[in-house]
């Protein structure tokens, strides 16, 4: 009985009287149609689990299962197509997997010829016929998608067009199309799971006899995936009807379930262990505690995590109104923040933490970032408060107060010269590093010309380096500028205040000896308050001018370009004539256009020349420096944008282009100004009327270019004459187009010299404008405070400056941590001696004057004494730095969930020789205390590092898998492995996976995005996991790398996570997760034996993790995240670790509600 039909009797006589289909919405007498179309599906879909030898199943189907003899090498006919007959089977594999199939089948069926086909365009025969005679001659024909998609066009037949003449040259087809094979494999056939793709297209149209889709995931997403397969049976109706197809995953579930038990074959571990002869495997969680300057970051970031998403440190929110719909979108971008964190801090996505320029790759390196930072903090809250301070002063200013507001002002005056003396200090340094470097590189480069060019590596990096310095620079100099802003504000307000108690007679006599000493000050405080404003002003100042220098020297020497004088000739022949004439018109109005030029860009130069304001020390500033520029700067504009456009009209009368960009702007900036908008609008429509007026009509003149054009013509039409009228009509022509196309040459170099000289106008406006920008800001900087000046707003205004000296007291501490830290250096992480209780401690608290005690003595001690207990300074409390001193230990946990004994595990051999059956904390120890010479590179890189060291002592020989969600990740391993001498090859290498074979290769690193499905590496015997994964698929895609059929050693998974982090969280869940999964068969009923943790479960969960997970979804879709984590997990996968408190339950209540 065909599929989905049922037979309907008659109820009285029990006949037959029709068969009904309620999927096809059918009734029918007969079923032979049906049965047709299923007996022509010959295949199936072999399914079976990762690692249970599909490969070895294909292989052996195809060695066994072979083509009549009589059927190969002859002509089919089919669909109309003359096919060649062959026993052949193609299979299309993924590109990663092409060496493998082949080094498979040369292992296990040497026998069998196997060819590989690159590509239509890469065959290398003389004629289709001989490609496709090779093919059909072997055994085994593999290809892979991306060949097959690139395919599509020879695949497919042109459409038919109606030609007035028959086509020339036959178009060539895919040889694939043009073969029966006897069979064509799909392996990890997913990849065309949607059926539109051009590799699925392509598999369509193979003919062949029989048809086998390979895949260990057959539904990546849902079981719409199952369509695509469908298609490349050619499973009819569904292959073609969309609707039958949608009925049956919709709404006949029963009929889907047996069409698949049909023509599928799955086995799980689970079914087949009693098989199967799989070498043990273990699993082991590794636990280890940030560096001290890892747990700094890590802690600094958590902080600015919480306060972004609005919640404290353990997760409870900050606001009543707190909702995981609000915040959702930050806590998942924390989230990966800090797992990248957790692993290195080079691959958390900075926004302006840290340097800008080069890699951090060692921890020495990120300290040096932090400590840069910090600095930055500390230099901007510093700031924030003698801001603070300033504007408390002048709300006191302009009365009784103004003596009150005079001492603030002097106490920030003295705090902003200390701030001043250090920056240019730190600027002298800078300059003095750039000029080391770019000294040594001057160096090098003569060095490399002498050596050989394999050091070429060497210049990038003094290149980074030097870039890096100057970075280093700018920053120094831009905090200079920050200070010197400060100080200049305190100074001009200093000589405020003396100005008004000078002039308040309350407070002074104006025929005292006070009011003279008054003035005096005054007067030095403004003197001196214009000399730190023309030095913030220097660099624009400086630039400015030699830009107007520039100008003015060409101007006193005329060296602008010249614009040669166009002049015609008076020769002209009889056809020649009209051309002229029309030509000598055209140079007159250049010429006249040539007059307007000259005369713009004199009035530029002198516009351009004017002195700047503030420029000497006579001329009072009045505080509208900005504004009483802004005319000229508009003159200089409109100027300079009219030039533009009469140099463009220029060079369309030269060669009749038209420049469609000036056109446009030129019609825009006409456009505002007949509005009365934009710069100067009167004066850009007066000269907007001058250039119309002096632009030649491309109508009436036409161009220098069509005049040539004309001229040849009439010369093409006089070329045979030799004497007479015509022939010295010919020579005029020749000698005018001789004489134009120099004109062309000279007014062309003309023109782009004037198109030169107005960028440099351009420049020298433009920084005209930047200083007085700059030059106005510091004006407004000493504004009169506009503000509510009131008691209220006073203290309102202390409290702010209080909030901001708070933070600075922090971020002094902080700093005195991370300079004791690099002070420390390696041993940074070792107990301490805490003078009062004569005690090594873990947790303490660093003084902002640089002294250790341990938490419980300080907190004791900072009750009776506010001051430090070593050297007796005042201290607040914002100024103590809590501290952790982990020492490096690896802690080593046997999950329980794997560790059941293996004398119940029947389906795997137990290797009595394996190293790890023995495994003890000696043998931990002994991985700890590996020993690691250079620069650390981190705590979990610097432990996986030492563990593959340890590998090569007491398992050599050893090869191992690294698998992390984030390729990132990977580089920064690669950079250790290169540091320590460790082989490795990456699946991101084109070779990577025939480089694993090498002897010399230890290790192959794996990331989430990588397509690794299918991939074969049992000679690896290892599998590191960098980091627990929510998803446990993910994980078990890298471990069926090594546990599968084909593995003769035993096996061992190391997870390492650090303790403290959102790592411990994830992990916790991730297992919750499992072992829920144990509790449940695959129809996701709960079993009775629910936490019978037995290998048998553990593979059972294993397989149904696998199954329900829908790949393409597991990790995010932004490229630079890792996996995709749920809304609902997010809150306890970043504060799941932390001790839940009572102020917690409203965070718990909340995404509990979601």
């Amino acid at each position: 009985m065909p599929h989905s039909f049922e037979t309907i009797r008659d109820e009285a006589t029990g006949a037959m009287q029709f068969y009904l289909s309620r999927l096809y919405h059918l009734v029918t007498t007969d079923l032979e149609p049906f049965q047709a179309a299923e007996r022509s599906v010959v295949g199936g879909i072999l399914a079976e689990e990762m690692g249970l030898g599909k490969t070895l199943e294909v292989i052996g189907l195809v060695a066994l299962h072979r083509r009549e003899p009589s059927l190969e090498r002859t002509t089919v006919i089919e669909n109309g197509e003359e096919l060649l007959g062959t026993g052949a089977t193609l299979i299309v594999t993924p590109d990663s997997l092409r060496e493998q199939w082949v080094s498979e089948i040369q292992r296990h069926a040497p026998h069998l010829k196997v060819k590989y086909y690159a590509g239509r365009r890469h065959a290398k025969f003389d004629t289709e016929d001989d490609l496709r005679a090779d093919l059909a001659s072997q055994d085994i024909v593999i290809t892979t998608y991306p060949t097959l998609s690139s395919e599509v066009h020879y695949a497919t037949k042109p459409p038919e067009r109606s030609r007035r003449q028959e086509r020339k040259y036959e178009r060539l087809g895919s040889p694939l199309t043009k073969i029966s094979w006897w069979r064509v494999c799909l392996d990890e056939a997913q990849m065309i799971e949607s059926g539109i793709t051009g590799a699925a297209a392509v598999a369509k149209l193979l003919p062949r006899i029989n048809a086998w889709v390979v895949t260990g995931t057959p539904v990546k997403n849902d079981v719409k995936d199952l369509f695509g397969l469908l298609c490349f049976l050619h499973y009819e109706p569904y292959a073609s009807c969309a609707h039958i197809w949608r009925d049956l995953t919709d709404s006949h579930k029963d009929l889907f379930r047996s069409l698949f038990g049909n023509i599928a074959l799955r086995h799980t571990k689970q079914l087949v262990r009693h098989e199967l002869s799989l070498p043990p495997q273990k699993r082991f969680v590794i636990t280890l505690p940030f560096t001290a300057v890892e747990e700094q970051y890590y802690s600094e970031l958590f902080r600015n995590m919480a306060k972004a998403c609005a919640m404290d440190v353990d997760g409870a929110p900050l606001n009543n109104d707190w909702s995981l719909d609000i915040y959702e979108t930050d806590m998942r971008t924390w989230l990966n923040r800090l797992r990248q964190a957790a692993l290195h801090p080079e691959i958390v996505q900075r926004r302006g933490n840290g340097r800008k320029l080069g890699p951090m790759r060692t921890v020495d390196e990120v300290l040096d970032a932090m400590l840069e930072q910090s600095d930055n903090d500390i230099r901007t809250e510093l700031r924030a408060v003698l801001h603070a301070r300033l504007v408390r002063g002048q709300m006191l200013e302009n009365g009784p107060r103004v003596k009150e507001a005079l001492e603030i002002w002097q106490n920030v005056k003295k705090h902003a010269s200390s701030l001043v003396d250090e920056c240019r200090l730190e600027v002298g340094v800078s300059l003095k590093e750039l000029r080391a470097s770019r000294q040594a590189s001057s160096s090098n480069e003569n060095q490399a010309d002498e050596a050989d060019a394999g050091s070429s590596g060497d210049g990038d990096l003094d290149e980074a380096e030097d870039a890096i310095i100057n970075s280093r620079v700018g920053e120094a100099r831009s905090r200079l500028r920050h200070a010197l802003e400060v100080l200049h504000k305190a100074t001009f307000f200093c000589a405020n205040a003396y100005f008004q108690i000078k002039s308040n007679l309350d407070l002074t006599d104006p025929d005292s000896e006070d009011f003279k000493r008054l003035q005096q000050l005054e007067n030095a405080e403004y003197d001196e308050a214009q000399k730190i404003r023309r030095e913030i002003l220097s660099e624009a100042h400086g630039k400015a001018m030699s830009l107007i220098n520039r100008l003015e020297r060409q101007a006193r020497t005329q060296d602008f370009a010249e614009i040669p004088e166009l002049v015609s000739s008076s020769v002209r022949g009889l056809e020649s004539a009209p051309t002229l004439e029309t030509l000598e018109e055209l140079y007159g109005v250049l010429n006249d256009q040539a007059n307007l030029i000259d005369e713009w860009r004199e009035a530029v130069i002198q516009l351009l020349s004017q002195t700047l304001i503030d420029e000497e020390a006579e001329v009072e500033n009045t505080g509208e420096e900005f504004t009483d520029s802004t005319k000229t700067q508009e003159d200089i504009i409109v100027y300079v944008q009219a030039l533009r456009a009469v140099v463009a009209d220029r060079q369309d009368a030269i060669s009749g282009l038209e420049n469609a960009l000036i056109k446009h702007e030129t019609r825009v900036a006409v456009a505002t100004a007949e509005e009365g908008d934009g710069p100067a609008p009167e004066k850009l429509l007066a000269l907007h009327q001058l250039r119309q007026g002096a632009k030649p009509s491309s109508e009436r003149h036409g161009s220098l270019r069509r005049a040539i054009v004309e001229l040849r013509a009439i010369a093409s039409r006089l070329t045979d004459a030799t004497g007479g009228r015509a022939g010295a009509e010919r020579e005029i022509v020749n000698r005018q187009i001789r004489g134009i196309q120099a004109n062309i040459t000279a007014q062309t170099k003309a023109a782009t010299a004037l198109e030169r000289e107005i960028d440099r106008f351009t420049s020298a406006m433009n920084a005209r404008v930047e200083y007085y920008r700059q030059l106005q800001a510091v004006s407004d900087s000493v504004a009169p405070y506009e503000g509510s000046k009131d008691e209220q707003a006073v203290i309102g205004c202390m409290a702010g400056e209080e909030q901001h000296r708070k933070k600075l007291d922090s971020a002094n501490a902080k700093h005195r941590y991370l300079l004791n830290l690099k002070e420390a250096g390696t041993q940074s992480n070792e107990p301490r001696l805490c003078i009062i209780c004569q005690s090594n401690f873990i947790t303490g608290v660093l003084t902002v004057c640089g002294h250790q005690f341990c938490k419980d003595c300080m907190r004791q001690w900072y009750r009776a004494h506010h001051n430090c207990p070593m050297c007796k300074r005042q201290l607040r409390l914002t100024e103590l730095h809590d501290i952790t001193l982990k020492p490096r230990e690896l802690k080593l946990h046997e999950d329980t969930a794997t560790s059941a004994s293996h004398e119940a595990n029947k389906g795997r051999a137990v290797n009595s020789n394996g190293i790890y059956s023995q495994f003890s904390s000696e043998k931990l120890s002994q991985i700890n205390n590996m020993e690691l010479t250079g620069v650390s590179f981190g705590t979990k890189v610097d432990s996986i590092v030492r563990h593959i060291m340890w590998l090569r002592e007491s398992d050599p020989g050893a090869k191992s898998i690294i698998f992390t969600q984030y390729r990132s990740f990977l580089s920064i391993l690669g950079a250790a492995f290169n540091r320590y001498k460790i082989g490795y090859s990456s699946i991101d290498q084109p070779t990577g996976i025939q480089r694993f074979q090498d002897a010399g290769i230890e290790v192959f690193m794996l990331h989430g995005r990588a397509q690794s499905s299918g991939l074969n590496l049992v000679n690896a015997s290892h599998v590191f996991l960098c980091e627990p994964l929510m998803h446990t698929a993910l994980e078990l895609q890298a471990i069926a790398r090594v546990d599968r059929i084909g593995q003769k050693n035993e096996t061992t998974v190391w997870l390492y996570l650090i303790e403290g982090s959102v790592e411990e969280s994830i992990y916790n869940l991730s297992v919750k997760r499992r072992i829920e999964h144990m509790g449940k068969d695959s129809k996701g009923k709960i079993k009775a034996s629910a936490f019978e943790v037995a290998e048998p479960t553990l593979e059972a969960a294993n397989t149904l993790e696998l199954e329900q997970a829908s790949l393409t979804r597991l990790m995010s879709k932004d490229r630079n995240a890792g996996e995709a984590v749920e809304a609902a997990d997010l809150w306890e996968c970043l504060f799941g670790r932390v001790t839940r408190r009572t102020t917690t339950s409203a965070a718990v209540d909340l995404v509990d509600d979601e």
